[in-house]
């Protein structure tokens, strides 16, 4: 259940509801009466309700979509995402954090990784085959990371000193697990690559976090990341990041096997 269910159905449960009437007795009365006497029921009160409940439910949900990272809670603009993360396009970006390494998890081969996780690795064949696999499994499913070195048609990103890094886990066990803040600069882009959805993010850096059990947000988490094409694959979702162009990506993506 994601934080916004959360909210939704504690708020069904403290509502405070008035005392439903007896009805049966007083409709066959009003039945009875001759059709001159009936005068319609007042729905001023039904309606003043009704009203009231949806007012506090849109201020539930604007309250979830700007509640992710606290340094940009007033400031969200656009909230949009896929399966396994959420993009928030805001007015006002976070403190840079100071740099720090990547932390990835478990480093192992390929076929090892495979027997951590809930599903089959993809390789991108227009890469070939990575020079370092990391398995997280704090997360459902677990986390595949594939790291690629700088290379012609793969430069080197300043974000994390590679020329690809490409990760993929259980979109559908973990809908939010992925979060990216981006400026009004940063090109933020919805597609389709092979039918399925897809964000590119590119320009002007944005910033990278997982969110934690509950979807809280960890802020040791918080880094800042260069380009990036976030895809849905079935029930995976695939982050690319990169220094790459956006047809450049979208080659790789294509080429998962």
């Amino acid at each position: 259940m994601t934080e916004l269910e959360q909210m939704l159905t504690r708020l069904g449960s403290e509502l405070d509801w008035p005392q439903t009437p007896e009805l049966a007795a007083r409709v066959t009365r009003r039945l009875s009466e001759p059709e001159r006497t009936r005068r319609r029921a007042p729905v001023l009160s039904g309606f003043r309700r009704s009203l009231a409940i949806a007012l506090v439910l849109l201020l539930v949900v604007a309250a979830a979509a700007v509640a992710a990272v606290p340094s940009v809670r007033d400031a969200v603009l656009e909230l949009f995402g896929l399966q396994g993360a959420t993009v928030e396009r805001t007015a006002t970006l976070p403190t840079p954090p100071p740099d720090r390494p990547l932390d990835l998890g478990s480093r192992m081969s390929l076929g090892d990784a495979g027997a951590q996780l809930a599903f089959e690795p993809l390789v991108p064949s227009e890469v070939g085959e990575p020079d370092a696999v990391y398995v997280r499994r704090g997360v459902p499913g677990g986390e595949l990371s594939l790291a690629y070195r700088a290379r012609p048609g793969l430069p080197r990103a300043g974000s994390t000193r590679l020329g690809l890094l490409l990760s993929e886990f259980r979109g559908d066990l973990q809908p939010e697990y992925l979060g990216k803040i981006a400026g009004e600069d940063t090109v933020a882009e919805r597609l389709r690559v092979d039918g399925e959805r897809a964000i590119w993010l590119e320009g002007a850096p944005h910033f990278f976090f997982y969110r934690g059990p509950g979807n809280t947000f960890v802020e040791r988490e918080l880094r800042l990341a260069q380009n990036v094409l976030l895809l849905e694959r079935g029930p995976l979702l695939v982050r690319l990041e990169g220094a790459f162009s956006r047809e450049r990506a979208l080659q790789i993506a294509r080429s998962l096997r």
